[in-house]
């Protein structure tokens, strides 16, 4: 497992971190952006895993801001009996099918742009924090300059944002993202309970077959190359409740329209 030296998160006096926003990553030093570009590039591919990604106070209000998401759907998938591809199945499905062809099963927010409609029994608060996380993380200046510095010279980008949870016994099975064109997938992991033995640990295995793991801690961030040879995977989740709260954030080439 690759960690970068934890930065101290602003002071809980930063108005900012009072807030909630605008969202951005905890201050980081020139010399250390630029070891986990280095890492990124590397190979064979190695993955990130940075703690205190964001101010403790922003990451904290994201969470209960995530948590408070009331539309919630099972999303399972079966594998195609050639375990190339994947299919959709109902939960019902999903349990009763074989577990060498169960592919991933967990909770995905649906119904998103609802949340914001006029009426909508999400509290405002919720709804100008979400608004203000989806300028950081779908591809506001901050993140956009972090990823640059990650990708460069490999061009713009721009990101595909999922919320999810698990259940008990939910787990992603072992699969690579390298047939689509993603060149990251960032995971924020905002369960303030989370305990080391509670599961659903990233697992990534590179070119080589080295494997590194990387456990869903509060406000740590996990950043994973895609590339052909390399898979990935999350062990089940083992807490009786509902947990491992995520916002995964997918990285893809930006198209000239969307460079801003």
């Amino acid at each position: 497992m690759t960690h970068s030296p934890v930065t101290t998160a602003p002071g809980a006096d930063d108005p900012l971190a009072a807030t909630g926003g605008p969202f951005r990553p905890a201050d980081r030093s020139r010399a250390e952006l630029d070891a986990l570009a280095a890492l990124l590039t590397a190979v064979p591919a190695r993955p990130v895993h940075l703690d205190g990604f964001l101010p403790e106070q922003q990451a904290r209000a994201l969470g209960e801001t995530v948590r408070a998401m009331p539309t919630w759907e099972t999303s399972a998938v079966l594998w195609n009996p050639d375990r190339r591809a994947t299919r959709p199945a109902t939960p019902e499905e999903w349990r009763a099918a074989a577990p060498g062809e169960r592919a991933a099963v967990r909770d995905v927010a649906r119904d998103i742009p609802a949340l914001f409609d006029d009426g909508s029994p999400y509290p405002a608060e919720h709804r100008a924090r979400l608004s203000d996380f989806f300028v950081f993380a779908g591809m506001g200046t901050v993140l956009r300059d972090l990823l640059d510095r990650w990708t460069s010279p490999g061009g713009p980008l721009t990101t595909n944002v999922e919320f999810a949870r698990y259940r008990y016994g939910d787990t992603l099975g072992e699969h690579s993202d390298a047939e689509s064109d993603t060149r990251f997938v960032l995971n924020l992991y905002l369960d303030p309970s989370y305990r080391a033995g509670d599961g659903g640990v990233l697992g990534f295995r590179d070119e080589e077959g080295r494997e590194h793991l990387m456990p869903p801690r509060f406000n740590s961030l996990s950043v994973m190359p895609i590339r052909p040879g390399c898979v990935h995977w999350v062990t089940p989740w083992r807490a009786d409740r509902v947990g491992r709260h995520t916002v995964s954030i997918a990285a893809v080439p930006a198209t000239p329209g969307e460079v801003k």
